[in-house]
């Protein structure tokens, strides 16, 4: 779990202060203690100078009884345990313990809470005697303790009101940082309007004043946004009014083509027919010519009719995906065209199953131009072969067919899917330059991509994705 940022400036805080007042107290026990201690050892080394002026007039003197009552009222005082004087052949001659005269004097050593301070007394002549007094370190330690427990007490009220500060500091920080925290939070959300109203000149301040100003602009930008949308959705509508509008009169030229057109041409086409059956024996080699080519034109009119119809539905047709076989698929096709012209001997191979996903009947159309244009193109190719595969190129699904007929030139390739370009002569190939315009247009309502390759009298090789970029596959046609 992380603290909040308040927490962890009070903790920095409190863990500096609390590092500055332990030194600040170490250092002030420490001269308290030792100016306790020198007081104490000032006052004892007093004594004892008073003491022992005492005990060297009775020494010279072997006044004993006298220095006797000095000695036995040391202890009087609560820092003196005792008390022994000693002649110099170490004979005690006087004691705080009676008990203790005329024994000689033991070794002396220090214990715990106790200690002997030993003075030898002399004189020009020599040494006189020997003066201990054991003084106890409990007033020490009583001073030492005093002043450590004032120094916890003094810590720990220090400690609390840094504690309340930094919480305090942390929170009036943190307070003008969650102003700017919120007024980000609120402009995420969408609301533009919020700002902060920090307007101090310190850092936070200006933090908040940078935000504010971002705010400002934010708002202006959405709403200069706001305002270009709202223009741009208005001319959208007059367009989508227009793009109707022009459907709909697109929608009525079809139906008008499809009807208004077809029954002059049938008319002509009829007539045509019954002037070379009833009459074609009255006219001469250049009147049957003329006739048959007015057929021929009608028939090949009916058909640029019924390529302009099926381009029409296509752009219309409302796309239905599911799977489709476009090998079984182009078996069907090569079958049909095998049926319209029996004659022809064909090499065809097609891979099954080529599964793709796609709209059944539109899908169909587009096999039917491409199957058709290279049974047409091959048509004067010996040993004719038409292929249809499908390859995996660059993790793209590619559908290929290919063909060695007629080709074209590649330089010509960009004007194959134009309505109406056609880069052969109707004498040579037939066709009314619509078929490969309805097949581009097909492949793109599918989200994909279709492309050409070919060279004259080598073949074509017509390559299309479904729902995908094209590759880029420069394979031809062999």
């Amino acid at each position: 779990m992380i603290l909040p940022f308040r927490y962890r400036i009070a903790a920095v805080i409190l863990l500096l202060e609390a590092v500055m007042m332990g030194a600040v107290l170490w250092v002030t026990l420490n001269h308290a203690v030792d100016s306790a201690t020198r007081q104490i050892e000032t006052a004892e080394r007093g004594m004892l100078d008073i003491i022992s002026n005492i005990a060297r007039v009775s020494l010279l003197n072997e006044d004993y009884d006298y220095i006797q009552g000095h000695i036995e009222s040391l202890p009087n005082n609560p820092s003196i345990l005792k008390a022994i004087l000693a002649d110099e052949r170490g004979t005690i001659v006087a004691s705080s313990t009676l008990t203790d005269l005329g024994t000689t004097l033991p070794v002396l050593s220090n214990s715990p809470g106790k200690h002997w301070h030993i003075m030898s007394i002399q004189n020009a002549a020599g040494q006189l005697g020997t003066l201990a007094v054991l003084f106890s370190t409990a007033e020490r330690h009583a001073i030492y303790h005093d002043a450590l427990n004032r120094g916890i007490l003094i810590a720990a009220v220090g400690m609390t009101v840094i504690a309340i500060f930094s919480l305090g500091f942390g929170h009036l920080l943190t307070r003008r940082l969650d102003a700017v925290v919120n007024a980000a939070n609120e402009v995420a959300k969408g609301n533009y309007t919020v700002r902060t109203g920090l307007s101090r000149d310190d850092e936070v301040g200006r933090v908040g004043k940078a935000f504010d100003t971002m705010a400002d602009e934010i708002a202006a930008e959405r709403q200069v946004l706001s305002d270009n949308n709202a223009a741009l959705e208005q001319r959208v509508r007059e367009r989508t009014h227009k793009l109707v509008e022009a459907n709909q009169e697109y929608e009525a030229f079809a139906y008008a083509v499809s009807h208004d057109l077809r029954s002059p041409l049938r008319a002509i086409n009829g007539f045509s027919e019954i002037l070379i059956e009833d009459y074609g024996q009255q006219l001469d080699d250049n009147g049957r010519d003329y006739l048959q080519r007015i057929c021929k034109g009608s028939v090949h009119m009916s058909q640029l009719i019924d390529d302009l119809l099926t381009l029409s539905r296509v752009n219309r047709a409302k796309i239905r995906h599911q799977p489709v076989d476009l090998g079984t698929l182009c078996e069907e096709v090569i079958n049909e065209l095998r049926e319209q012209d029996p004659e022809r001997e064909v090499e065809v191979v097609i891979d099954t199953p080529m599964m793709a996903t796609g709209d059944p009947y539109l899908l169909r159309a587009a096999m039917v131009n491409l199957l058709g244009n290279a049974w047409k193109f091959t048509a004067k190719t010996e040993k004719a072969r038409i292929q249809v595969e499908q390859r995996e190129v660059n993790g793209v699904k590619l559908y290929c067919i290919m063909d060695n007929g007629a080709g074209f030139d590649p330089a010509y390739a960009d004007k194959l899917f134009t309505p109406f370009q056609r880069l052969h002569t109707d004498r040579d190939f037939p066709g009314t330059g619509i078929g490969l315009s309805t097949v581009q247009r097909i492949i793109v309502r599918h989200d994909g991509e279709i492309r050409a390759k070919g060279k004259v009298g080598k073949g074509a090789v017509f390559s299309f994705t479904l729902g995908e970029p094209h590759p880029g596959d420069d394979t031809l046609a062999s």
